[in-house]
């Protein structure tokens, strides 16, 4: 038998691993070569668009950035306006403003200006020159020629011998740009770029990169790469059938090349990038190999294993038969035990197992009592409890908190108890889930205030009980046991609202009568504006208002869990608002922390303590800020006051709008811009007197229309005009 069983064993083994080996590995091997492609296809597409958009875009970009008439670029384009040469200050200022565009753009090597309107040309960042002969311009500039014989604006050029004066190969972006009041004359920029920062972001040690232009001219083929293999490829990836494929399989010059083409639909630039199949596909053979490999490996481990363990499991299977028989008293014939007897002397084990959870009644009492709760009424549970079900109507109870040493011992002295209490109704016990108790009553509906009231003294007589809810009454029908305790668990959601209440009873709840909505909204509104104007005392009036309308407004449980979350997630809001870190605030997560909160006091302490931390650091935020704006506020002041600052400039530098400003300015110094603008050009004044500056030169200094609107004001101020004030004060200084 055991030889059969192991040739079947093994004949299945290895008909399920030629079947393994069909299906699993042919298809896992595409699947992992698509993959494969797929991988390499995202990183190259990721290399294009980063060569793309971090170097081509960029420098693309330089002209208009840098070259167009804005206020900041005055020093780049003064040589277009002016002859600089034989100046070194505009010389210093175009110097340094270059190699500042220089750090920003450290890709390029180069860069190249031609002033036409003044023959000026710079070259590499900070040498200046003056072209005045063609062959002068040819020198510093050779590029030039052929730009100009292109007739466009923008061109990319490729010059593998470097350009003056770096002389390193680069790929150029050429720009000429034009004003109307240049009159025709523009200013040539040539940007060159390193090859070296292609190499940062592409992979050149395998593959080629190939560059081409919008006007389909190769700019650029890294080291290694043959033009007439790029050729040969731009020219094939031009036919319509292999332009729609992201990854191409080409044979060029009886060589197998897979190539990942890329067009830029801003630069217009097309990227390829294309590597032998023998180098790519090289890791993908390499593992396919180990894994068929490690497939037979396993085929011949796993029938070597199979081999052991089918003898093991036969040898050890007999020696325990035998083993057993002989414990059990069995007979042993000829070597061989009988599975027959063993069974029996099984089933005889079985049978005792009964006997023994058959003396165990108080725990299937329970079992059968938490059966009857949940609705799973058997045959067996009828069997255990029917002699108890003999009234017309149940009520659940639970039970919080109960002192108890030992639970099993606990409800064994309770069913001794309130098993046919008075002749008047039955108490069935059982354990909860959080260390309490439920009850089941079971009464005649005629008897039940006699019932209640019984039940709760003798309960406290018997035990030191904590709070305890009561479901509804049914009548005792099928599942209506169920649904009582479902009432009593509805109502124990409840406590949350009503902790101070030792009996919580379903009727006095009305649940179906409660609302589910409420007009909480306007009251989010008052505690928002309380936060926001850092109203404590406001905010401690609208909780307790808020605790009160839960414990007296006749709303369900859901609905005050609903409107408490909400009013966490405004105060959440508010710190997002307020530019707070919850966690370095408070060092948890108040959306969850409060979900552990017991009941509704708690919850109102808790909130209250929350809206003390939130306000004293919205405050110390506030006056951090405060103070560092007024300080900027006050210097920018200072220094702008002679160049006739006005509220729009302050509003523009710290980007507010003027009202919004002016209504700050004034909390902040205590008086409106205007006079606080006026006693500081007062001041300055007098200090313009002192130093023998005439009425004219001051008023004008201070930004006034006329000498007279400027004495006017004076005299508003000081009670005297100017002249009088400077002879009476400074009289003496000038004596």
């Amino acid at each position: 038998m055991f030889k059969k069983l192991l040739y079947i064993n093994l004949l299945s083994i290895t008909v399920l691993s030629l079947f393994n080996y069909i299906v699993f590995h042919s298809m896992n091997s595409r699947a992992y070569l698509e993959s494969f492609k797929a991988y390499n296809q995202r990183i190259t597409n990721l290399a294009f668009q980063n060569i793309d958009r971090q170097i081509m875009e960029a420098a693309m970009g330089i002209p208009q950035l840098y070259f167009s008439d804005i206020n900041q670029n005055k020093d780049i384009l003064l040589p277009q306006e002016e002859n600089i040469m034989g100046s070194p200050a505009p010389i210093r200022k175009l110097v340094d403003r270059l190699e500042g565009l220089q750090k920003v753009y450290p890709y390029v090597e180069s860069l190249d200006i031609f002033y036409e309107a003044t023959n000026t040309a710079v070259t590499d960042f900070s040498s200046v020159h003056q072209a005045e002969t063609e062959e002068k311009l040819s020198k510093y500039l050779p590029w030039y020629d052929e730009f100009r014989a292109s007739g466009r604006d923008a061109l990319f050029l490729e010059n593998q011998d470097g350009f003056y004066p770096t002389k390193k190969p680069a790929v150029s972006y050429i720009k000429k740009v034009t004003l109307p009041k240049w009159k025709g004359r523009g200013i040539f920029v040539a940007i060159h770029i390193s090859l070296d920062s292609f190499r940062k972001l592409i992979d050149e040690g395998n593959g080629t990169l190939v560059l081409i232009s919008p006007d389909e001219k190769i700019l650029y083929v890294s080291k290694g790469g043959e033009r007439q293999v790029c050729e040969t490829i731009l020219a094939m990836l031009r036919t319509d059938k292999i332009q729609e494929l992201p990854l191409v399989s080409v044979n060029v010059s009886d060589e197998d090349i897979t190539v990942f083409p890329y067009s830029s639909s801003i630069t217009g630039m097309k990227y390829i990038y294309y590597i032998q199949d023998n180098t790519f596909y090289a890791d993908y053979n390499v593992r396919n190999r180990i894994f068929l490999m490690n497939f037979f490996l396993s085929i011949l481990f796993n029938l070597l294993i199979l081999m052991v363990l089918s003898w093991i499991n036969h040898y050890t299977f007999k020696k325990q038969v035998l083993k057993a028989s002989r414990e059990a008293g069995i007979e042993i014939k000829g070597g061989k035990a009988s599975i027959d007897q063993s069974l029996n002397v099984l089933a005889k084990e079985i049978l005792t197992l009964n006997e023994t959870v058959q003396s165990s009644k108080p725990m299937l009492r329970q079992n059968a009592v938490r059966a009857l709760l949940l609705g799973r009424e058997q045959g067996m549970v009828r069997e255990e409890l029917g002699e108890y079900l003999s009234y017309d109507s149940v009520r659940v109870v639970l039970m919080y908190c109960i002192e108890s040493t030992d639970v099993n011992e606990t409800i064994e002295a309770l069913q001794e108890i309130f098993l046919n209490r008075n002749n008047l109704y039955h108490g069935l016990f059982t354990t909860m889930d959080r260390g309490g108790f439920v009850s089941i009553l079971i009464f005649d509906r005629k008897n039940k205030g006699e019932v209640f009231e019984d039940f709760s003294k003798s309960l406290g007589e018997t035990l030191k009980s904590g709070p305890m809810v009561w479901g509804a009454v049914f009548s005792l029908e099928k599942d209506n046991i169920k649904h009582s305790y479902k009432t009593a668990v509805d109502t124990a959601r409840y406590r949350f609202v009503y902790p101070e209440k030792k009996d919580l009873r379903y009727e006095e709840l009305n649940l179906e009568g409660r609302k589910e909505s409420g007009s909480h909204l306007k009251l989010f509104d008052l505690v928002e504006r309380a936060v926001n104007s850092e109203n404590y005392l406001d905010f401690k009036y609208h909780m307790e208002s808020l605790m009160v309308s839960f414990k007296e407004g006749n709303y369900t449980i859901d609905y005050c869990h609903s409107t408490l979350r909400d009013l966490v997630a405004l105060l959440y809001q508010i710190m997002n608002q307020k530019q707070l870190d919850m966690w370095i605030v408070f060092g948890y997560d108040i959306r969850e922390y409060y979900k552990q909160i017991e009941n509704i006091d708690q919850f109102g302490e808790w909130i209250l303590n929350l809206c003390q931390v939130l306000l004293q650091n919205i405050r110390q935020k506030k006056q951090t800020v405060d103070t560092d704006l007024q300080t900027r506020l006050t210097k920018m002041m200072e220094e702008n006051l002679e160049n006739g600052i006005s509220l729009d400039f302050l509003s523009d530098q710290f980007s507010m709008r003027p009202d919004a400003l002016s209504r700050l300015f004034k909390q902040m110094m205590g008086k409106g811009y205007t006079e606080y603008i006026k006693e500081k050009k007062m001041e300055r004044a007098l200090e313009l007197l002192k130093e023998d500056k005439s009425v004219k030169d001051i008023a004008q200094k201070l930004g006034y229309n006329s000498p007279q609107y400027f004495i006017k004001i004076f005299k508003e101020v000081y009670g005297v005009t100017p002249y009088q004030y400077k002879k009476e004060h400074f009289k003496n200084s000038r004596e």
